[in-house]
C-alpha cells in the first residue's frame, strides 16, 4: 500500500506521525513506490534497492513517507531520527520540489530529535548523482561528509582471481576445491531455509568471538552490526522468491556449507550491476568464502561486467578484506548535515554528560622516571583544542606519513565526545599523547586504545606507561571493564608493556598491518569495575 501525506495519524497499523506526515514501516506491498524512486537514478548505489530497504526495515527501524512527491526513507535505530537515503522523486513533475522536500524532512527530524548535540538530523547514503541534484536545487545549505563507499569489481577478475595481487585468494579457492571434491551448488529453496538460518547463527557466533571488541567508525560494536545483519539476512531468506533474488547454496556431501544472495540493479541509462547482499559460510571450512564469491560471480552473473559488494560499514577488518580483492572503482557516498560531522557523532547521552562533567584543566603530575640522576616530571591531562598541533608534531616524529594521524584527524578526536584524548606536557610542550575510544556493544561498553605516541627524545622515561595508566583510569571511571588494543606481532617492547598493564593476547590478526604484517589483538579485563 502506498502511503500519502493525507493519511491521518493512526489510520494504519504501525504508522508514525510527526509534523503532519505519516511514516509507515516497509512491507512487501510497497515495492512499487520504491522501484519508481530508484528508477530515476542513472547508476544505483547498492542502497538503492527495495530488497535492501525491506531487509533492513526491522533491524534499522525504517519507515517511509511520500513528501512533496518524493519517497523519503527514515531510520530511528540509533536514538535519533535520520534519513537513510536522500529524497527521490516518485510523482511526475515533482523534481522542482526537491528543495522544499528536504526542508520539510529536516523540520520533521528536528522536531523529533530536539536540540541536543548527540542527536543529529542528517541524510545518509547520498550518491554523487543525488548530491549534484540537491546542490543544483533550491535546497537549504548542507555540508557533505564522506561515508564508506561501495566496492565495485570487474566480474572477470573475480571469476579468474588472476594476478599476483589475488594469489592468496586463488590458493584458498584451490584449497577448498582440493579438500572438498563432493561439493554441489543450487539456488536456495524453501527446503533450505532452516539450514540457512542455522548456518547464519553459527556464522554470527563465530564472528562475535573472532572479532570481540571491534567497532566501526561510529564506535558501534561489530556485534551490534552483526545482530542487525542477521535480521536483514533472515528477512531476505523469507522473501527470496517474492523479491526475485539470485541465490546459491553450496553443499558438501549433502551438508549446507555456505550460501549467498544478490540481484541485478538496472540504472536509468540501462547500465546493469550485480550486487551481492549476503555471503555466509561455515567458518571452519578453509577457502570457502573465496570459492563461494568467485563461483557465484561466474555461475549467476555471466551477463554483467561489474560486481558491487556494498560498503564496509566503517569496519577496519571488513575494509581490509574488501580492499584485498582489488576493486576496480569505488562508488562514493556522502552524509549531509547543516555542519561538518566527525567520527562517532551519534553518541550515548550518558557519555556526553560524564565527559562534560569531568574536569578539563586539572593536571595530574606524575614522575616519569629518572635519567642520569635527573627527575623528569610530566603533567598528564585531558587534551585541549590548542594541543592538536603539538600532538601532530609528535606523530610526525614517531610515524611515517601513511601511519600517523593528520592534524585534522587529531582535531576531530579531541572534539569527539566518545574519544578520550590525553597529553603528556613537559615545559608547556606536548611530549606524548594517547587516545582511547568508547564503544557501544549489545550488552556492555568497551574501550579501545586507539593510539599512543611519545616524542623519541623522551622515550625510556615511563611517559608511555603513564599515559596508558591515565587512559585506563579514565575509562574505568565510565565503568568500562574491557579494553582492547592491536599491536604489531613483532613489537615485543610494546607487547611487554601492555602485558605489564594487565593485557593478554586474545587473537592473532593475519595481514592486519598490510600483507605479510600480522597483528595481535589484546584485551584487559578488570573484574571489579562497575557496569560494563
Amino acid at each position: 500500500m502506498m502511503m500519502t501525506e493525507e493519511m491521518g495519524d493512526g489510520v494504519l497499523r504501525g504508522a508514525r506521525a510527526r509534523g503532519g506526515v505519516v511514516r509507515l514501516p516497509i512491507g512487501i506491498e510497497d515495492r512499487g513506490v520504491f522501484e519508481r524512486a530508484f528508477s530515476s537514478a542513472s547508476e544505483r548505489i547498492s542502497d538503492m534497492s527495495f530488497a535492501i530497504c525491506l531487509g533492513w526495515g526491522e533491524a534499522l527501524e525504517l519507515t517511509y513517507a511520500v513528501i512533496e512527491g518524493h519517497m523519503c526513507l527514515f531510520s530511528n535505530v540509533d536514538g535519533d531520527l535520520s534519513m537513510m537515503l536522500p529524497p527521490m522523486v516518485v510523482d511526475e513533475g515533482a523534481e522542482d520540489r526537491l528543495g522544499r522536500c528536504i526542508e520539510r524532512c529536516f523540520a520533521l527530524m528536528d522536531e523529533e530529535n530536539g536540540t541536543s548535540t548527540e542527536r543529529r538530523s542528517r541524510i545518509e547514503y547520498v550518491s554523487d548523482e543525488m548530491l549534484d541534484r540537491i546542490r543544483s536545487s533550491d535546497a537549504m545549505v548542507l555540508s557533505a561528509s564522506a561515508m564508506p563507499g561501495d566496492y565495485v569489481y570487474k566480474r572477470s577478475a573475480m571469476v579468474e582471481l588472476a594476478g599476483g595481487d589475488l594469489k592468496g585468494k586463488r590458493k584458498l579457492r584451490s584449497k577448498f576445491l582440493r579438500e572438498n571434491p563432493e561439493w554441489t551448488a543450487a539456488p536456495i529453496s524453501k527446503d533450505d531455509l532452516d539450514e540457512c538460518n542455522a548456518l547464519l547463527s553459527l556464522w554470527r557466533n563465530a564472528a562475535d568471538k573472532r572479532h570481540e571488541g571491534e567497532a566501526n567508525e561510529r564506535l558501534i560494536g561489530t556485534d551490534v552490526l552483526r545482530e542487525r545483519d542477521e535480521r536483514f539476512t533472515r528477512c531476505l531468506l523469507e522473501y527470496l522468491d517474492e523479491l526475485g533474488l539470485v541465490s546459491l547454496a553450496i553443499r558438501i556431501n549433502g551438508r549446507l556449507a555456505g550460501f549467498t544472495i544478490g540481484e541485478r540493479l538496472v540504472g536509468r541509462d540501462g547500465s546493469v550491476q550485480a550486487v551481492i547482499y549476503v555471503e555466509k559460510t561455515d567458518p571452519e571450512i578453509a577457502g570457502m568464502p573465496q570459492f563461494v564469491f568467485s563461483y557465484f560471480c561466474e555461475r549467476c552473473f555471466g551477463d554483467v561486467e561489474e560486481i558491487n559488494v556494498g560498503d564496509d560499514w566503517g569496519i577496519e577488518s571488513l575494509r581490509y578484506t574488501k580492499t584485498s580483492y582489488r576493486p576496480s572503482r569505488m562508488m562514493s557516498k556522502s552524509m549531509l548535515m547543516r555542519e561538518p560531522v566527525g567520527v562517532g557523532s551519534v553518541v550515548d547521552p550518558g557519555i556526553v554528560r560524564r565527559l562534560e562533567a569531568h574536569p578539563m584543566t586539572v593536571a595530574v603530575l606524575k614522575s616519569a622516571g629518572q635519567v642520569h640522576g635527573e627527575d623528569i616530571v610530566v603533567g598528564i591531562r585531558r587534551a585541549r583544542a590548542e594541543d592538536a598541533v603539538g600532538i601532530a608534531v609528535v606523530e610526525a616524529l614517531v610515524f611515517g606519513e601513511d601511519d600517523r594521524f593528520t592534524l585534522r584527524q587529531i582535531k576531530r578526536l579531541i572534539a569527539n565526545p566518545r574519544a578520550v584524548v590525553q597529553v603528556a606536557i613537559k615545559n608547556d610542550r606536548v611530549v606524548g599523547w594517547v587516545v582511547s575510544l568508547i564503544r557501544t556493544h549489545r550488552r556492555w561498553k568497551s574501550g579501545r586504545i586507539y593510539g599512543v605516541a611519545v616524542d623519541p627524545s623522551m622515550m625510556g622515561r615511563g611517559i608511555g606507561r603513564s599515559l596508558l595508566e591515565a587512559a585506563l583510569g579514565e575509562l574505568g571511571e565510565f565503568g568500562i571493564r574491557r579494553v582492547y588494543l592491536e599491536v604489531r606481532v613483532d613489537n615485543a617492547v610494546a607487547i611487554g608493556l601492555y602485558e605489564s598493564l594487565g593485557f593478554t593476547k586474545l587473537a592473532n590478526l593475519a595481514d592486519y598491518y598490510g600483507e605479510g604484517v600480522a597483528g595481535v589483538r589484546m584485551r584487559r579485563v578488570v573484574d571489579n569495575a562497575s557496569g560494563g
